[in-house]
């Protein structure tokens, strides 16, 4: 309770940068893009190189605490550590107004959360496990570096054209597997640190695309997606899987192999 009485203060006092703002003589605010646990970011114009960039800065919760500000540090180390086009690229960081923040690749395009809700886009089965296919390849990606990114949802893929782009580091984790084996007895799920919690959201990303298909009726009795869902046999089993509703898988490789058997590929 103390806990959320703190955050709830820290929030009514925190205050975002302004559009226009000149952060760090440098960085001119465009909009505030969104707010994450650990930062806000926004969308600047660096006047130094004349291009654009997403600027994150640390919020107010955080940066009073040693921890929030270690995790912070963290999290940009961990971002400078991937070289992947699926991932934006790092490019430097400061301090405004004790703000520590950093820089990084502005990607073009629209999170899944956009497309689904603000542009009424609809999947099919088969298009949603495609999309699935190219984020699971995103997270093998993260999972070969001892990654776990822990926060696999729709606000966090982008659709940039054909390319598919995985955001937002801030609770990812280096994966310890006797520390994630200990965690496993909690059920926690996408707070473990190990490779099931990502293909846990994995598998709630899923759903989101396959509901954009799917027609609420008013009055509706509520009922569990596997009734809801007219989708295949292979695609509620490996969705199952994913939600460790039937046995779970151990990686990314037994996901990508029933994918195959319904994508074709």
């Amino acid at each position: 309770m103390f806990k959320r009485m703190i955050l709830f203060a820290s929030n009514k006092m925190e205050s975002r940068f302004q559009q226009n703002e000149i952060i760090a003589n440098r960085y001119q605010v465009v909009n505030h893009l969104g707010v994450g646990s650990y930062g806000n970011s926004y969308l600047v114009f660096d006047q130094l190189l004349q291009q654009k960039k997403v600027l994150k800065a640390l919020r107010i919760h955080k940066r009073i605490t040693k921890s929030g500000r270690k995790r912070f540090e963290i999290e940009k180390e961990l971002l400078q550590s991937i070289k992947h086009r699926g991932f934006p690229k790092y490019f430097e960081d400061g301090s405004y107004k004790d703000i520590p923040f950093y820089t990084m690749e502005y990607i073009e395009g629209k999170n899944f959360e956009q497309l689904i809700f603000q542009d009424g886009r609809q999947y099919t089965e088969l298009e949603a496990f495609k999309i699935a296919s190219d984020v699971l390849e995103l997270i093998n990606y993260l999972h070969e570096q001892q990654l776990i990114h822990r926060d696999i949802r729709i606000p966090n893929v982008i659709a940039n054209g054909s390319e598919i782009m995985l955001i937002d580091l801030g609770l990812a984790r280096k994966y310890d597997q006797d520390v994630g084996e200990h965690k496993k007895s909690k059920r926690n799920l996408r707070k473990e640190i190990t490779p099931q919690a990502d293909l846990y959201g994995l598998g709630h990303f899923l759903l989101f695309l396959l509901y954009s298909n799917y027609s609420f009726l008013k009055k509706q009795k509520e009922s569990s997606w596997e009734e809801e869902l007219e989708i295949s046999y292979q695609a509620k089993h490996i969705i199952s899987r994913l939600l460790q509703i039937e046995d779970c898988y151990e990686s990314c490789a037994q996901v990508k192999t029933d994918m195959k058997i319904l994508i074709g590929k």
